[in-house]
C-alpha cells in the first residue's frame, strides 16, 4: 500500500468546531496507511491548541508543530513539502481545517493515479457547504488535463483542499508554493507546474465538503483583487496564451471583485 502524507495548516481564524470535523474526516479514511501533518500557523486560542495537543496524543500518526509567528499558508505546507521527503511516502494530499473530506477520498484518489502514471496531481469535484453544513453548490471540475489548460486563464483548475500530489513532483526543489503571496499561491503552484509540463486532472466525485462561509465574499475585496489580475497575467505570460479574449476577462474579473457583495455572490454562484 502507498503511504501518504497529509497536510493542513491552522491559524487564529480557524474555528474549533470546524477543524474537529476536518481531523476527523481524515483520521475516519477508509484508506489507513497515511501520516498527518499539522502546523499551527501562529499563536492560536488555547482550546484549539488543547484539542490538538489531545487528538494528536491519541494516534501516532499525527504529527503535530506549533509556531509562535504566523507565516502564512504557503510557508507552512512547504515545511510539509519538505519533511516529507525525508520518508518514503509516495503520494501528498492537502486539506484544510475548515472542510471535509468524503470517506473515500484518499482510496479514489490513489486509485487513480495508480492507473493514471501520466497524471502527475489530482483533485475532484467539491459539494459547497454554508457554515451550518446545509448544502450550497454542487462544484464540478474539468478532467481532461488539456482543456484545463486551455481554460486556465478564466477558471483555477483545481479546487486546493482537494489536491493529491506525487512526492516526485516535489523532487524538483523550485516546485513549491511562493510563500511571499497570502492568497493565489495555489493557482501560481498550478501555473508553474503546467509551464514544466506535469499534467493536472480531476475526478468528477465530490470528494470533499468545502465550506462557504458568510464572510467569503468579504475577504476578496482590494487585494485579491490585484493578487488576481496579476496571477492572470502572470499565467498567459508563463503560458505563452496572451489574448484579447484573455485579456478582456482579466479586467472583467478585477471589476467583479470590486464589486459590492450581493453581484460578487450572485455572480459566483451562477459563473463559477
Amino acid at each position: 500500500m502507498s503511504k501518504i502524507a497529509v497536510a493542513m495548516s491552522i491559524y487564529h481564524g480557524d474555528i474549533l468546531s470546524n477543524i474537529k470535523m476536518s481531523i476527523n474526516s481524515v483520521l475516519e479514511q477508509s484508506y489507513y496507511d497515511f501520516d498527518f501533518f499539522i502546523e499551527v500557523d501562529g499563536v492560536c486560542d488555547f482550546e484549539i491548541n488543547d484539542y490538538l495537543i489531545e487528538i494528536s496524543s491519541k494516534f501516532k500518526n499525527i504529527f503535530l508543530n506549533f509556531h509562535d509567528v504566523n507565516l502564512g499558508l504557503a510557508y507552512r505546507l512547504n515545511t510539509i513539502i519538505d519533511n516529507s521527503l525525508k520518508n518514503n511516502y509516495t503520494y501528498l494530499a492537502r486539506m484544510d481545517a475548515d472542510d471535509i473530506c468524503h470517506k473515500d477520498r484518499f482510496q479514489k484518489q490513489v486509485s487513480f493515479l495508480e492507473s493514471h502514471e501520466n497524471i502527475d496531481l489530482v483533485g475532484s469535484d467539491v459539494i459547497e457547504i454554508d457554515d451550518m453544513g446545509k448544502h450550497l453548490f454542487y462544484k464540478k471540475m474539468e478532467t481532461n488535463s488539456k482543456l484545463i489548460i486551455s481554460n486556465v486563464i478564466k477558471k483555477c483548475p483545481l479546487n486546493h483542499p482537494t489536491v493529491m500530489f506525487r512526492t516526485s513532483v516535489f523532487h524538483d526543489p523550485l516546485n513549491r508554493y511562493n510563500h511571499l503571496l497570502k492568497n493565489t499561491q495555489d493557482y501560481y503552484f498550478w501555473i508553474d507546474l503546467i509551464s514544466k509540463g506535469y499534467c493536472l486532472s480531476n475526478i468528477n466525485e465530490p470528494l470533499l465538503y468545502f465550506r462557504v462561509d458568510k464572510n467569503f465574499h468579504k475577504r476578496r475585496g482590494l487585494k485579491k483583487a490585484f493578487n488576481d489580475i496579476l496571477s492572470r497575467f502572470y499565467a498567459m505570460n508563463k503560458l505563452n496564451c496572451f489574448s484579447v479574449p484573455n485579456v478582456i476577462y482579466v479586467f472583467l474579473l478585477f471589476g467583479l471583485r470590486l464589486s459590492p457583495s450581493f453581484i460578487k455572490k450572485f455572480s459566483y454562484r451562477k459563473y463559477r
